[in-house]
């Protein structure tokens, strides 16, 4: 206390008596040990009226909030109150209010009186601005701010974090005194942190102006700056001296820079060289939390290297693959295009020019780029998956350099911490004040589960309800309380729960829904100002190309920082992970969070290195394909739960079912004191008022044309080796023929009898023709789930053809964009009454859309994935839903091979798989199913071929 006596304070037992001047040049640390209120964050703008040597001449003060608002203010001395609110001025700041009074009290006084009081006024400008002012200089106004502590803005470069200062106001720093009395809610106040730099005392171009123009060009840190015309900033003593340490760690290595970030209180203590510099450290430094703890810097992109992992099992090779040549898009079987590939090869070292396809001449060069991008994936499944709309297409991973992470894959270098987060609002759902529509029971238990988990210190969860529970519903209404939790907690708590936006990613094709729902179930303006990252909205976002141009300003952070909620899709997300990263988020929802099921993807990368303060994860499928795709999930929503990936894949393998009984416990049961991580509810266990479904198949025995082609097969097959290659081939030729000896056809739909023949070679085809008629009887409607394109294309012809529709039925693949996917939903959902079809491929419209206008499902053709299956189903079983459901499995069957024949092993197949997946977290896919269904459909066991 050394500093503080002298003439203008006076102490003995029982006060301190301090005059108004002294007041305002203590230090921060000092005046909050005194209990002084903290410095203001308001800022003052002084009008000029008149000319100084005038007897009218005046200077007016008009004050503004942080939020540049005007307020009315009183003033006493070096205090300054606003409603209840009072607070410090700076000395500087006092001195010059203080001429300004002297000043105008002199009206109307003569020239010699009115100059003498300019001169105090001329001072303390010169004080507050850092350059000599002369009289006849102000006809206009003076903006003025204080900056008393300051935050860092981080970002990463090649040569390591860059860190540039953000002025903030002054808090007052929590006490260092052991006896100090403890927080209402048990939070300890020194680890309060600031979640994004929203606080920053100066608005962004001025901000922009003091860090690149004034304090990044200095040599010293000044007492105040110049940031535009008639506007400064003043900086408190402290402060100067904690800004010349961040300006010398700037200069330093990238590893000192990075010892500094992970805590700067030490140096800037040091730099103090005062008693209670420890104190005083803490109050000038805000800690903001930017990057995610995860990211190590910037490096090249290099995907982990998982020569252990096991292979994905193998999908369904495609029917076909289109291929287009001369604006015409030709379907080849993969037979046909490993010939085109061959005779392309042959033409090539024989220099030919030109080759045949389907009686028509290409070019060679022309073939060869069409079909290049197929030649690795001749034997690989056609996924069919969406493409994202033109401005998410086939960027991600364009800029090698991305933001390197600890990676859990060989050794866990990440784990998640989990203290408990304060709540100061009911923690009962808000109907009525947040919530419009009423929830479910399941729905309130889904609410009560993620608040639980939330208080709990969860970083994240993973909702894995079944399709058509509501998961989006439930993330709303949790959105919702967040939110309003926060603004209690800003309004009255000691410690403030994490700041900044929710980031909802999502598909391309969903993310018009949760604008929509967010519209149906929450009452107005209830989760804020909503910024759109994609489509139109990102245009709006990205910044110019400057010179100073780097990926972390690829887009307006500022603005996403201050957004209140953000959808984007996982594609603009891994394209601009380096901007997304710099944007501390309150809540994260990874919708269809599958698309991060693979640690090899920039996809998941990106996801990894977002700063999320909560993670919610919202899939119906957390396994697609194998087990690790279910650990990869789970690192990112709570990072290190599973261990790393190289002993999890080693443990959790398909014939270990104890240790796949136990990773359902771990994942679905409470543990360490916390609520269950995952929360998994199926249709049929809870929901009540849900009409009735029923599953009926259709065993049909094949035509002579489609019979004799399946007898083919089986005997080419039976003469055959047994190599995976081979078995694969095998089971697709089998598949397709058992869908349609001829696919797609060549002849003209629209003639009747045509049509009735190509209709007449499929068992299943004729079949799916006779449900529908039936359907068409009720006045009901239909999705038709098939993937081979050159069948759609056909089947929607002849559907319109023989059931005399006005139009061809809609088709939803792959070739869809996503922007249009859900108006094609939009129209048959809200058509009129009465019979409708839609045809739709399993994977691309499988997963996001509502169409319960639709109350019968037709499987024409089907994959062994059980949940790509139940995806499809569950487009029209969920909540919504009015009618009883019918899923309709037709299955052509050989007629001297009955239950051996392809349809029905592949049927006994999914069952097995859906009934070992009650009882234990399995893959629904695993590496014996190619094996098992080459063994059944061509005899091996035993039994004869067909004849």
């Amino acid at each position: 206390m050394s500093a503080a006596n002298g003439r203008e304070m006076r102490a003995d037992d029982r006060f301190i008596l301090l005059s108004h001047q002294h007041a305002a040049k203590l230090p921060s640390s000092i005046a909050d040990r005194l209990n002084l209120p903290a410095l203001s964050l308001l800022s003052v703008t002084l009008t000029f009226n008149g000319r100084v040597e005038t007897p009218d001449a005046t200077i007016r003060a008009r004050w503004f909030d942080e939020y540049t608002r005007p307020v009315a203010t009183k003033r006493v001395g070096a205090f300054v109150q606003v409603g209840d609110q009072t607070s410090r001025l700076s000395s500087s700041l006092f001195e010059l209010l203080e001429a300004i009074d002297g000043f105008n009290e002199s009206v109307g006084c003569g020239l010699e009186a009115r100059i003498r009081k300019w001169q105090p006024v001329q001072v303390a400008l010169t004080e507050v601005t850092g350059s000599q002012v002369k009289a006849d200089g102000f006809l206009g106004s003076l903006t003025i701010y204080q900056a008393g502590s300051f935050a860092l803005d981080v970002r990463e470069t090649a040569n390591g974090p860059d860190l540039v200062p953000v002025l903030m106001g002054r808090n007052k720093a929590p006490s260092l005194d052991d006896n100090a009395p403890a927080e209402d809610d048990g939070e300890d106040p020194d680890s309060e942190v600031r979640d994004d730099v929203a606080d920053a005392l100066l608005p962004p171009e001025l901000q922009r102006q003091f860090a690149n123009e004034r304090f990044g060009l200095a040599d010293k840190t000044r007492d105040a700056y110049v940031l535009a015309k008639n506007t400064f900033v003043i900086l408190d003593r402290d402060l100067k001296i904690a800004l010349d340490v961040v300006r010398d760690m700037r200069k330093a290595s990238a590893e000192a820079r990075r010892d500094f970030l992970r805590n700067p209180r030490p140096a800037i203590a040091a730099a103090l060289r005062r008693d209670d510099a420890d104190l005083a450290a803490v109050g000038l430094f805000v800690e903001t939390k930017q990057y995610s703890e995860r990211v190590l810097g910037l490096g090249i992109w290099d995907p982990p290297k998982l020569p252990w992992l096991p292979k994905k099992a193998e999908q369904w090779a495609p029917e076909t693959f289109p291929v287009t040549l001369r604006g015409r898009t030709i379907e080849l079987t993969p037979e046909r295009l490993d010939e085109i590939i061959k005779e392309v090869d042959v033409a090539k070292r024989e220099q030919r020019a030109d080759i045949s396809i389907d009686q028509e001449l290409y070019s060679v060069a022309e073939v060869d780029a069409a079909v290049g991008g197929l030649r690795a994936n001749a034997d690989k499944p056609d996924t069919d998956q969406p493409p994202e709309s033109p401005e998410d297409e086939g960027k991600a991973g364009s800029d090698k350099n991305v933001l390197v992470i600890k990676q859990n894959i060989d050794g866990v270098e990440y784990q998640f911490s989990h203290p408990r987060r304060p709540v100061a609002i009911s923690r009962e759902l808000p109907i009525g004040s947040l919530v419009m529509t009423r929830p479910k029971p399941h729905q309130t238990e889904g609410f009560k589960w993620l608040v639980d988990a939330w208080e709990a210190g969860w970083p994240g969860v993973l909702l894995a309800d079944d399709m058509g529970l509501g998961k989006t519903f439930q993330a709303l209404a949790f959105m919702a309380w967040v939110r309003n939790n926060a603004a209690a907690k800003r309004r009255g708590a000691s410690c403030a729960p994490a700041k900044g936006p929710i980031l909802i990613v999502a598909p391309t094709a969903l993310l018009r829904n949760w604008a929509a729902e967010a519209e149906l179930h929450l009452r107005p303006h209830v989760l804020g100002d909503r910024v759109d990252a994609f489509g139109s909205g990102l245009k709006l976002l990205k910044s110019a190309k400057t010179a100073e141009w780097t990926p972390e300003d690829a887009l307006d952070v500022e603005r996403l920082r201050d957004a209140d909620w953000i959808l984007t899709t996982y594609e603009t997300l891994a394209d601009n992970h380096r901007a997304f990263a710099r944007v501390p988020c309150s809540v994260v929802i990874f919708d269809e969070m599958q698309k991060v099921k693979s640690p090899g993807t920039i996809n998941t990368h990106a996801a990894k290195a977002i700063n999320a303060d909560f993670v919610l994860g919202l899939t119906g499928t957390p396994i697609e394909n194998r087990l690790e795709d279910l650990w990869c999930i789970m690192d990112r929503v709570a990072p290190g739960y599973l261990g790393d990936l190289k002993t999890f894949s080693a443990t959790h393998t398909e014939d270990n079912h104890d240790a796949l009984k136990d990773l359902k416990a771990k994942l679905d049961e409470s543990r360490l004191g916390l609520p269950a991580i995952m929360l998994r509810r199926m249709k049929d266990q809870i929901l009540v008022g849900l009409p009735d479904k029923s599953i009926k198949p259709y065993r049909v025995d094949m035509p002579p044309a489609q019979s004799d082609a399946y007898a083919r097969a089986v005997r080419e097959a039976q003469s055959g080796d047994r190599t995976p290659a081979t078995m694969l081939k095998v089971i697709h030729a089998l598949r397709s023929i058992s869908l349609h000896p001829n696919g797609g056809g060549d002849f003209d739909p629209y003639d009747p009898e045509a049509a009735i023949r190509w209709v007449n070679e499929s068992a299943r085809v004729q079949q799916v023709f006779s449900i529908l008629k039936t359907i068409e009887a009720n006045g009901e409607k239909a999705l038709v789930f098939l993937e081979h394109r050159d069948v759609q294309t056909t089947f929607a012809a002849v559907a319109a053809t023989l059931l005399g529709l006005r139009s061809e039925p809609a088709i939803i693949n792959g070739t869809t964009p996503g922007s249009k996917r859900q108006d094609i939903v939009d129209r048959f959902q809200n058509g009129p009454p009465g019979f409708n079809l839609m045809v739709l491929s399993p994977k691309a419209a499988g997963v996001g859309l509502t169409i319960t206008a639709a109350n019968h499902v037709i499987h024409l053709s089907r994959w062994w994935n059980p949940a790509v299956e139940d995806q499809c189903n569950d487009r029209v079983y969920r909540i919504g839903q009015s009618k009883p459901v019918t899923i309709h499995v037709p299955m052509a069957l050989h007629p001297a091979l009955g239950d051996r024949s392809f349809d029905a092993n592949l049927d006994r197949l999914l069952e097995r798989k859906r009934s070992l997946s009650r009882h234990m977290l399995a893959p629904p896919v695993g590496e014996a199913d190619v094996g098992v269904l080459f063994d059944e459909a061509i005899g091996t066991s035993g039994a004869g071929s067909p004849q």
